[in-house]
């Protein structure tokens, strides 16, 4: 049975320069992450050319393939054995292929329709395979580096507040970026663009490497098995309930992000300028977003901010209803202080998935940080291809009809409208659903009963054990 060393460092306070190292990892992932939740939808449809209904069908069908694909990769790292630990040695190996795979992502080929949906298809596959690759190590990194909560909500913070940085790279700069690099031929530089940021995301990749550190390891006793952890996952109730919250999370998000641009080109009738100031804007307050959720977590219980911070991102977003196609600038505040929301949502989400992570082991004797992470990364992913589907289903359903170049296409009024219900409706129903499910499934694991389940696996005491410092039920607050 695997345990924990029983030494004080994994509690031992982490200096600012190795949460900014760790932070720079999660910025070189969200160069390929934001770009496919923003960007790349309205890439297939109005630059490369796929259909809708094929672009969504495409985006879920081969996000299934995690399902085989992200516990592998999590058992394989929690069995790895390096002098470098277990998480850290992967974002060197898989940063080059990772980088490789983002060029040929938005690589637009000279094929026939046919040739181009196959090709669309293989390049997406491989970057799903590297992102899996290196982002799965990456965020189990975080559980490894410290077991205190407060450590670990700071370290959560300052890697949501970098994050957006790799974000604006791969949203607000590419567009411009590849106006600048081929003018009159955005898909050419689109190619460009991510060449450039894909070379930046494997020197963030090296940077995080060489300033992290892995404190948190368990003594292993058993070999690798795939079914084995993924049973133990089972046993944890809290990680089931994260599972959906996650899901649910991010289609909300997906969708509206994803929307963003066509309520921008369609509604707004504004461009490529407009649409940066949505974009670069994302990046600034999602950033701001993730530095307040640490004061706010000092002072209010972190679930409770959880719970209202989806339904008011889910509310908030109805207003986009009420405000005129001509005022772009009410809609870019109304936008912004979302994103704002949305930026807070990081940190607690990746707080409590290290919670569930620590009362797994506390639980069921055996820590299995790989597997956590890489079952809710696939249900992150999950709620990404979804929201992608979603957004590709709806279009298609409202008639949207895709161009060619970058030119947009004069829509119908049902299409217009259609939109807009997209852009505003769906993500609010699904933003509400993720609050109230929190609250309804009672997920417990507040900071005290957390510090609690950290002080009895520092003294090795468990509580399948009967030897717990701490009563197995805790009162929902």
């Amino acid at each position: 049975m695997a345990i924990l060393h029983q030494n004080k460092q994994i509690t031992e306070k982490i200096h600012p320069a190795e949460k900014i190292g760790y932070g720079m990892g999660d910025a070189a992932s969200h160069i390929v992450f934001d770009s496919c939740v923003a960007i790349l939808a309205y890439f297939y449809t109005d630059i490369y050319g796929l259909s809708p209904a094929v672009m969504g069908t495409m985006f879920l069908a081969v996000r299934l393939l995690d399902a085989f694909t992200d516990p592998i990769m999590g058992a394989i790292a929690d069995n790895t054995i390096t002098k470098w630990g277990r998480f850290r040695p992967y974002l060197l190996l898989i940063s080059i292929p990772f980088a490789v795979s983002t060029i040929l992502v938005y690589t637009v080929p000279n094929y026939g329709d046919t040739g181009k949906i196959i090709f669309a298809v293989v390049t997406y596959i491989f970057m799903t395979l590297m992102y899996t690759a290196i982002n799965i190590p990456y965020c189990s990194l975080g559980a490894a580096i410290t077991a205190d909560p407060k450590e670990n909500m700071s370290l959560q913070s300052y890697r949501f507040a970098i994050a957006p940085i790799g974000g604006a790279l791969g949203t607000a700069a590419i567009l411009p970026l590849a106006d600048f690099l081929s003018p009159g031929d955005r898909a050419a530089g689109i190619q460009l663009a991510m060449t450039i940021f894909g070379a930046i995301g494997c020197l963030m990749f090296i940077f995080c490497f060489m300033f992290t550190k892995e404190r948190v390891q368990p003594l292993k006793e058993e070999n690798i098995n795939i079914l084995r952890d993924l049973k133990v996952l089972m046993q944890n109730d809290q990680w089931k309930i994260l599972a959906v919250y996650n899901f649910t999370m991010l289609v909300s998000l997906v969708v509206r992000a994803g929307m963003i641009l066509y309520y921008v080109t369609y509604i707004l009738n504004k461009g490529t300028d407009t649409a940066s100031y949505f974009l670069l804007g994302t990046t600034i307050f999602s950033m701001i977003g993730s530095l307040i959720a640490k004061p706010f977590t000092d002072k209010f219980c972190k679930i409770q901010l959880s719970i209202w911070n989806n339904i008011l991102l889910g509310v908030a977003g109805l207003l986009f209803f009420i405000i005129p196609g001509d005022y772009w600038i009410l809609a870019l505040v109304l936008y912004l202080f979302l994103q704002m929301l949305q930026g807070a949502n990081g940190p607690l989400q990746w707080s409590m998935i290290t919670d569930a992570n620590n009362y797994g082991e506390w639980k069921t004797g055996r820590r299995i940080t790989g597997m956590n992470v890489a079952a809710n990364i696939f249900m992150i992913k999950l709620g990404v291809a979804v929201g992608g589907a979603l957004i590709g289903w709806g279009l298609a359903l409202f008639g949207f009809q895709s161009s060619v170049g970058g030119e947009p296409v004069k829509q119908t009024q049902a299409t217009l409208n259609g939109i807009l219900i997209i852009f505003t409706v769906l993500p609010a129903i699904l933003y509400c659903i993720t609050g109230l499910y929190l609250k309804i499934k009672r997920y417990d694991l507040t900071d005290g009963k957390v510090e609690s389940i950290i002080h009895d696996l520092e003294h090795g005491r468990f509580a399948n054990k009967g030897n717990t410092t701490i009563e197995p039920e805790v009162t929902f607050k």
